[in-house]
């Protein structure tokens, strides 16, 4: 087991992990926000046919030739015919048909002129401009065409890949399983949000906080509740969870003053310690460890130090399990709002509010870092990578955040 290792080797351990979950077949509506497994090649040309891009009147280009505002051209309308409805007739010489947006192009014409470039009757209409061959026509396969490969395996199913499939006439669709994630909470002093806080008890808010995390990028989290401090407890725990989840995360019981009972929980259940603490703050005590091809997360009990050690560490594994090729948290560059003084020889990571005005991205410091205090984490969506010794950073110094999620833009 390696101990008080970096950042690089802790996520160069996690991520060489083969962690992904099987393939398998969801309805279309279901598989909004999942990975595709499979590469999607079109059986159809869309369009299907040549069809018209706006409403008008399909006619032969050749036949407008010569027309101006001085001397108007005027020709026969031989037909009316709404999107989905498709004519028998052929467009002959100096005749139209009136079609909608969507309709299939008629046999003969070869251009549509649009109503408001028109007067026109029930049965006659006047065109004041020639039209080439070809103007106005949505050409058969000039979106897609029969075999073309339209979505590309890995890539994530969003409202407009919803509707590609739709189009293609995929009911259902083959992804990647979002993976169950376990969430267990150690220690006597707590208690669920259910019961009655009693003196000398607080409530179990990093199971919650986690499974907002879990369910954000896609997991399914599935909370254990609490249980009591003691290896052999943890361990069964442990042991009736792991059968049916993809990872089992705890929090609490894997510093030093906590007589490591989460590290010696995972080894008492079978468990392989990969590594135990990480030279970062907050979040150094955190304990990895390998049952079988599952990954086994034991977090600090402070709900900052629990929730920075599960952005670094627990997302990317959660994104890799569900196929996502992108798992590294985007980083920008930010100018500080306010000053950050604080020095300290190990590296830390700051909380702050990120945003975005007039072409930069700005960062703003809470007033309260302690990994114990989770108020300070509402309102922010970045972090501030400070390394070991480096600061103090003052006022309009420019820095690296990670996103934890997306900027407000400022006005």
């Amino acid at each position: 087991m390696r101990s008080n290792i970096s950042l690089e080797e802790a996520r160069d351990i996690l991520m060489e992990k083969k962690v992904q979950t099987e393939a398998i077949h969801v309805s279309l509506m279901d598989s909004l926000g999942s990975i595709l497994a499979e590469d999607i090649h079109s059986d159809m040309n869309m369009p299907p046919f040549d069809k018209s891009p706006l409403d008008g009147y399909a006619l032969r280009g050749e036949d407008t030739q010569g027309a101006s505002k001085d001397r108007p051209l005027t020709m026969e309308v031989i037909e009316f015919r709404p999107a989905g409805y498709v004519t028998d007739k052929i467009v002959e010489k100096n005749q139209a048909i009136r079609i909608m947006t969507g309709s299939k192009i008629p046999e003969g014409a070869d251009t549509v002129v649009k109503f408001e470039d028109t007067e026109f009757t029930e049965h006659s209409v006047t065109f004041y401009q020639s039209y080439p061959p070809e103007s106005n026509i949505s050409r058969k396969g000039e979106d897609i065409e029969i075999g073309d490969r339209i979505l590309t395996k890995g890539q994530e199913i969003d409202a407009p890949e919803i509707g590609i499939l739709a189009t293609l006439g995929k009911s259902y669709v083959k992804v990647y399983r979002k993976p169950r994630i376990a969430i267990l909470s150690t220690g006597d002093e707590l208690t669920d949000i259910h019961e009655p806080l009693e003196d000398g008890k607080i409530r179990n808010s990093n199971s919650y906080t986690l499974a907002a995390q879990i369910k954000k990028i896609g997991g399914k989290p599935l909370m254990l509740g609490v249980c009591d401090d003691t290896i052999e407890t943890i361990s069964e725990k442990i042991l009736s969870a792991i059968h049916w989840a993809d990872m089992i995360i705890t929090t609490g019981g894997v510093s030093v003053g906590d007589c490591d009972l989460v590290k010696e929980a995972f080894q008492h259940a079978g468990a392989n310690m990969l590594f135990w603490r990480v030279r970062m703050k907050p979040g150094t005590p955190i304990a990895v460890a390998e049952y079988g091809n599952k990954l086994l997360f034991g977090l600090s009990g402070n709900p900052a130090a629990a929730y920075i050690t599960f952005e670094q560490f627990v997302r990317p594994v959660i994104l890799k399990q569900q196929g996502k090729e992108k798992t590294r948290l985007m980083e920008v560059e930010a100018i500080l709002e306010n000053d950050f003084r604080k020095t300290s020889s190990q590296n830390r990571f700051v909380r702050g509010k990120t945003y975005y005005r007039e072409g930069k991205y700005y960062i703003r410091f809470p007033g309260k870092h302690s990994s114990g205090v989770l108020s300070s984490l509402s309102g922010t969506n970045s972090l501030f990578y400070v390394p070991g010794g480096e600061g103090p950073f003052v006022k309009g110094d420019r820095v690296t955040v990670q996103l934890l999620d997306h900027p407000e833009v400022m006005q």
